[in-house]
């Protein structure tokens, strides 16, 4: 088995990273950004969830 020495967190080719810079760029520059309320994200989602039936629940 061959061992890897490159870290795998790394893109691949400088074009998936000029890709990846890119696509970055263009997110910070679509809208303004929004404080960040993780108390909120997950009311939000426990609200949504209430109608689901949990693993201790199912038939």
């Amino acid at each position: 088995m061959a061992i890897n020495s490159e870290p795998t967190n790394q893109p691949q080719s400088r074009t998936e990273a000029d890709r990846l810079r890119k696509a970055w760029e263009d997110g910070l520059a679509s809208d303004p950004f929004d404080d960040f309320d993780i108390e909120a994200i997950k009311e939000k989602a426990r609200a949504r969830l209430i109608g689901f039936p949990g693993p201790d629940r199912c038939p």
